[in-house]
């Protein structure tokens, strides 16, 4: 069985979030994993969507562990979807949007160019967790 902070562990590796750290400082980890909680169900509902090899959905919250032995692979993959998740909620932001539609020139041109940042972020993300999903596809196939 694998927890789920291991593969917390590679999300916080994989980027740097001041706003999870300070989530971590004030609250600790209990808090931390609550809110990281709903884009690991979204990242597992996105790669059964795609067919990835493992069946992620075998999980239990209570306990905050898979049911299954997850490699550092799988757990690489599946914290690159929650990158993907969360980055996505960020762009998606309707009160960013809103501020960047109705502020005046500076805040504009600075709300525009952190929106298309997270675009063009979120676009690499999303292309270099596809690449190792294919490749994690081929690696199983019998040739």
């Amino acid at each position: 069985m694998t927890k789920y902070s291991e593969v917390f562990e590679f999300v916080l590796a994989l980027c740097r979030n001041y706003k999870f750290d300070k989530i971590f400082k004030d609250y600790g980890i209990n808090a931390l994993e609550t809110t990281l909680l709903p884009y690991m169900k979204i990242a597992i509902g996105q790669l059964k969507i795609e067919n990835y090899k493992k069946d992620l959905t075998q999980y239990d919250d209570e306990i905050r562990k898979f049911l299954i032995l997850l490699d550092d692979a799988d757990k690489l993959i599946l914290a690159k979807h929650m990158l993907i998740a969360y980055l996505s909620s960020q762009v998606f932001d309707i009160l960013q949007m809103q501020l960047h539609l109705q502020d005046g020139d500076f805040k504009t041109y600075a709300e525009s160019n952190n929106l298309n940042a997270k675009q063009n972020a979120l676009t690499i993300l999303e292309e270099k967790a596809n690449r190792d999903i294919i490749k994690s596809g081929y690696n199983d196939y019998q040739w």
